[in-house]
């Protein structure tokens, strides 16, 4: 089974959130046309952005930001380290690890 996530963190000034918030949707929706899986974005507890992004693979990944039409960054916000995680089991209600499985093998992994 293949997948691929990645958890993306920031701090991001009050006044920035708008301007952090659009463009992390445009980015979102530029790279999941280009085969990612979409994402979803978080707060925690430290008041951070927490976005976590669903790949069907590390090199899947590493082409969509290579095609990603490049954003200038938004003032005062610090992007901090990413976490990266490969798939080992996948009980997600209508997950899209699953899909991309079957797409890419025929095969349906229910």
């Amino acid at each position: 089974m293949s997948g691929f996530i990645v958890i993306y963190r920031w701090q991001v000034p009050e006044e920035q959130e708008p301007a952090f918030r659009r463009q992390w949707h445009d980015v979102t929706i530029q790279l999941r046309s280009a085969g990612g899986l979409g994402s979803c974005l978080t707060r925690n507890s430290n008041a951070e952005f927490v976005a976590i992004a669903l790949w069907p693979n590390e090199q899947a990944r590493s082409d969509a930001f290579a095609s990603l039409r490049r954003f200038g960054p938004v003032p005062g916000v610090e992007r901090l380290e990413e976490t990266r995680l490969t798939l080992q089991e996948d009980l997600w209600l209508n997950s899209p690890f699953k899909e991309a499985q079957t797409v890419a093998t025929g095969q349906s992994l229910s």
